[in-house]
C-alpha cells in the first residue's frame, strides 16, 4: 500500500503544489463561485465546457470495476469523460473534479498530450502513486477544488473541531460536509496546515473497516458512499428526443437507435 502523503504533490513538489492552490482558486472564481461543491462537479464540468466552447459528453456507467474510477479521450473533436457509477459517490466526485484538471490543461493549451492520448485514473493513482506528473497534479487539484482552505476553515470553526486534537468522528464531519473519501480529507488537512504530518500519518493509519464501521454505526457522510448506478449517456437521449421530435430520423433509424439503448440499460438489470 502506497503513503498517500509522501506520494502527494504537496509533499514531493511543493513549489510547484502552490501553483496548483493558485489555480484553483481562479478557476473556482470563474466556475464555481463559494458554495461548497460535492456532487455539483457534474454541472460545474459541463458549464466549463460550454464557456469555453468544448465539445464535451459526461457519460457515466457501472463499469463493474473498482480499480476502474474514470477515463477521458478526445474522438473527432469531442471529448468524452466517463465515470464509473457502481463506485461511492464520494469517489465519483473526486474522478471528475480529478479529470476535469486533464481537461482544463487541454482546453487552456497548458498540456495537449494526455487528453488526446487517453486519461485513466484507477485506484492506485488515488489512493498510492500517480502514474503521471499531470496525475499528480490532478489529485492535487481535486482535493483543492472540492475541499478549498476557506470552506474548510468556516466548517471547521462551525462545528467546534479542535484542530490539535482532532478525531476519526471529525474526519467523518467532513467527509460528510465536502463528500470527499477519507484519505483526500486527511491529505486536504495537512496541505492547509489545519493539522501536523504526524497527526496526518496516525489519522492513516486506521483501517479502511473501522472507518467504514464508524460510518455505519453515526451515520455520517453515509450518503456519500453509496453507488449511484446511473446510466448517463450525456446528450444522446436528448439528441434523440430532438431528432424524434422534429422528423430529422427515417423510422428504421429512430427505431434502431431506441432498440440499442434499450440492449444497453437491459445489459445492465442483467448484471444488477
Amino acid at each position: 500500500m502506497g503513503d498517500v502523503l509522501a506520494e502527494s504533490l504537496y509533499k514531493k513538489q511543493n513549489k510547484r503544489f502552490e501553483k496548483i492552490v493558485e489555480q484553483s482558486k481562479a478557476f473556482s472564481a470563474n466556475y464555481c463561485g463559494n458554495t461548497i461543491i460535492r456532487d455539483s462537479i457534474f454541472g460545474i464540468i459541463s458549464n466549463y465546457a460550454r464557456k469555453r466552447e468544448l465539445s464535451l459528453e459526461v457519460l457515466r456507467y457501472p463499469f463493474k470495476d473498482d480499480e476502474l474510477w474514470a477515463f477521458t479521450f478526445v474522438k473527432k473533436g469531442t471529448i468524452f469523460l466517463c465515470v464509473n457509477s457502481d463506485l461511492e459517490m464520494c469517489k465519483q466526485i473526486f474522478a471528475t473534479a480529478h479529470e476535469l484538471y486533464h481537461i482544463h490543461c487541454y482546453a487552456e493549451d497548458i498540456d495537449q498530450s494526455t487528453i488526446p492520448s487517453g486519461s485513466l485514473l484507477d485506484s492506485r493513482t488515488v489512493d498510492e502513486k500517480a502514474a503521471t506528473q499531470e496525475d499528480l497534479e490532478a489529485n492535487a487539484f481535486a482535493g483543492l477544488l472540492l475541499m478549498p482552505d476557506i470552506s474548510m476553515e468556516e466548517q471547521i470553526k462551525m462545528f467546534g473541531i479542535s484542530k490539535e486534537n482532532i478525531m476519526l468522528e471529525d474526519i467523518l464531519v467532513l467527509m460528510e460536509l465536502f463528500a470527499l473519501p477519507y484519505k483526500a480529507v486527511v491529505l486536504r488537512l495537512v496541505e492547509s496546515g489545519e493539522i501536523t504530518e504526524e497527526k496526518a500519518r496516525e489519522l492513516l493509519k486506521i483501517d479502511t473497516s473501522n472507518v467504514m464501521l464508524r460510518i455505519e454505526l453515526t451515520g455520517r457522510a453515509q450518503q456519500w458512499q453509496q453507488n449511484s448506478r446511473l446510466l448517463c449517456y450525456g446528450s444522446l437521449l436528448e439528441n434523440l428526443a430532438y431528432n424524434t421530435e422534429n422528423d430529422l430520423l427515417t423510422e428504421s433509424r429512430k427505431n434502431s437507435d431506441k432498440a440499442y439503448l434499450e440492449k444497453i440499460e437491459k445489459g445492465f438489470q442483467k448484471e444488477s
